[in-house]
C-alpha cells in the first residue's frame, strides 16, 4: 500500500471546516460515541472511531473502545484516507510493507485490521474519518460491509453537519 502525501493535509480551507466543527453539542458528542459504540459492535471490532484531522492532531469526537481523545497526525491512520480522501482497508497491518512499521501497529493500541471511510463535508472536502479497528487482523471485509460502514459515516456527517447548522442558526438569532 502507499500512503497518500500528507501535505494534502495542510490545505487552509479545509482546516478551517475542520476548526469550525469545534463547538459541537455535547448531545451530538455523545450521538457520535453511540454511533461509534454501535458500528464497533456491528462490526465484531475492538475498537471504532470518528475523527476530525487537523494540521497536527487527529481528534476522535465518536470513540468506542479506545480512550484517547486525540493522537498526532503521525500516529492515526485516520490521516491517510483524509490525504487519499477514499476508503483505506488493511486487512492484516502485519504484513502489510508500509503499515507494518506504523506507530498503532508497533505499539499501543497494537492495531492488526483497519478499515475507514472519509468523513467529508457538505461539499466533498475530507475533515476525517469513520474507521473500524482491530487488534486482530480481519478475515475480510465484504462489499456489504463497506456499504454499512459507509452508512455509518453519512449518519455520522448528518449529526455533525446538522449540528453545524443548528449553531450557525442560533448564532444569527442572538
Amino acid at each position: 500500500m502507499s500512503l497518500p502525501d500528507p501535505s494534502d493535509l495542510t490545505n487552509t480551507d479545509r482546516l478551517k471546516a475542520v476548526a469550525e466543527l469545534d463547538g459541537l453539542h455535547p448531545e451530538t458528542l455523545n450521538a457520535l460515541d453511540r454511533l461509534a459504540h454501535l458500528t464497533g459492535f456491528a462490526f465484531k471490532a475492538s475498537i471504532c472511531v470518528i475523527s476530525l484531522v487537523g494540521d497536527q492532531r487527529v481528534r476522535f469526537i465518536g470513540r468506542y473502545g479506545l480512550t484517547a481523545t486525540e493522537a498526532d497526525c503521525k500516529d492515526a491512520i485516520c490521516t491517510n484516507v483524509v490525504a487519499s480522501n477514499k476508503p483505506i482497508e488493511v486487512l492484516n497491518l502485519l504484513v502489510d510493507p508500509v503499515l507494518s512499521q506504523h506507530p498503532v501497529c508497533v505499539g499501543p493500541p497494537y492495531v492488526r485490521a483497519y478499515c475507514g471511510h472519509p468523513l467529508r463535508s457538505p461539499d466533498g472536502t475530507p475533515l476525517g474519518a469513520v474507521a473500524v479497528v482491530d487488534t486482530a487482523p480481519f478475515f475480510r471485509f465484504s462489499t456489504e460491509e463497506h456499504e454499512a460502514l459507509k452508512a455509518a459515516t453519512e449518519m455520522a456527517q448528518s449529526l455533525i453537519f446538522n449540528d453545524l447548522r443548528g449553531l450557525t442558526q442560533s448564532e444569527a438569532a442572538e
